[in-house]
């Protein structure tokens, strides 16, 4: 069985990239495709393999310049050459930057208002409609948070970020394919671990009730700790396939809400013109934001040790920062090049965030900037 259905349409299958594009496409009538990706991944083998998956008499479009982070000026390009050159759906190949810009693309195409009027602060959420040109997501080793998660970050015009949310955002059809991954690097393999343990903790621990989510959060936490080594060691196909499941269930799991650390990598962002890795600042402060959360998830510790396959008398928040802390990742905001100045203003911008709602312990501006210095 290589399809799965639950948010959207999934294709997961060794070496399945060829048929499924080309078979969804061809059952869709589509033929003159948008292509997003990234400059780097416009040529190597595997994009040959990409490329050459569209069907016979495809007239496509590439668009190159992906921002680091999506922004409305990008967006709107997109939606002019969309209009222009008569597209008839969207495509985005490799990162999440990619397949986020696409997102946002999809708005931009659909809608004539600013992206502003229509992020989740301003009530869009609601007023997104089905209307979107439909969008092929083909994630990379990168790509995961963004294949199959229903928002997008946005900067917008007068230069601020704004989340913009709406299950219709959820990109048509992903297609999974594990033998993209291979030949990662370590750090590339290491970053997509990270955030998949990032991303699957914090929607364990957040705040509200959602049984398939937290299942979802668990099983991608353990199969991404029990494969990491291998994948990254040996560059073994089966390791890959169980880190993408990894990485595609922790990404269901925020079905459950976008939550802290989204909040606090995408405000590191917001106020540095450095590349900020999102996986990588998630490695350094979910430890930090277990122990903030201190016996207001005490009870769940136990199932989410179980998911490291920690000893009992490990304490879970020490044991997830060992597992971590060996990483081929920068092992602090400094080295990311981040200083003292940029900690003190992402954390006004966090606490603003609508994601830190689903936190278990309201965090304030002072409790977020005491973290962010501890990995300074």
């Amino acid at each position: 069985m290589t399809l799965i259905t639950y948010l959207n349409r999934v294709h997961f299958a060794d070496g399945v990239l060829e048929e499924a594009l080309r078979s969804e496409l061809e059952h869709n009538r589509r033929r003159r495709p948008l292509i997003i990706v990234e400059s780097q991944h416009v040529s190597g083998a595997l994009a040959d393999r990409f490329f050459a998956s569209f069907p016979i008499r495809t007239l496509a479009e590439s668009f190159v310049e992906v921002p680091a982070i999506p922004t409305e000026a990008a967006a709107i390009r997109i939606a002019d050459r969309y209009r222009e050159t008569d597209r008839d759906h969207l495509v985005a190949f490799g990162g999440n930057r990619a397949i986020d810009l696409a997102k946002v693309a999809r708005i931009a195409i659909a809608y004539d208002e600013p992206l502003a009027a229509l992020s989740s602060a301003e009530g869009g959420t609601q007023r997104i409609g089905q209307d979107l040109p439909d969008l092929y997501a083909v994630p990379g080793i990168s790509g995961f948070a963004s294949a199959v998660s229903h928002y997008a970050r946005v900067k917008v015009a007068s230069g601020r970020q704004v989340l913009i949310a709406s299950r219709h955002l959820i990109p048509t059809v992903t297609i999974c394919d594990p033998t993209l991954t291979l030949g990662s690097t370590a750090a590339e393999s290491a970053s997509a671990a990270s955030g998949a343990i990032s991303r699957g903790v914090e929607a364990f621990l957040s705040r509200g009730y959602n049984p398939p989510a937290d299942g979802l959060a668990l099983d991608g936490v353990a199969r991404t700790v029990s494969h990491l080594s291998r994948a990254i060691v040996d560059d073994d196909l089966v390791a890959r396939r169980e880190m993408m499941a990894g990485s595609l269930n922790s990404a269901l799991s925020l079905q459950k809400g976008v939550c802290v650390v989204h909040a606090i990598t995408n405000a590191l962002a917001s106020v540095t013109d450095v590349p900020i890795d999102p996986s990588a600042v998630g490695r350094l402060i979910v430890p930090h934001l277990i122990r903030f959360y201190g016996p207001s998830v005490a009870d769940k510790l136990p199932t989410l040790r179980r998911a490291f396959a920690m000893d009992d008398s490990v304490d879970v928040a020490d044991g997830i920062d060992a597992f971590l802390a060996d990483l081929p990742l920068p092992n602090s905001l400094r080295d990311m090049g981040l200083d003292d100045d940029d900690i003190a203003q992402a954390a006004r911008v966090a606490v603003l965030d609508r994601a830190m709602g689903t936190s278990p312990r309201k965090l304030e501006m002072h409790d977020i900037e005491r973290i962010l210095h501890r990995v300074r």
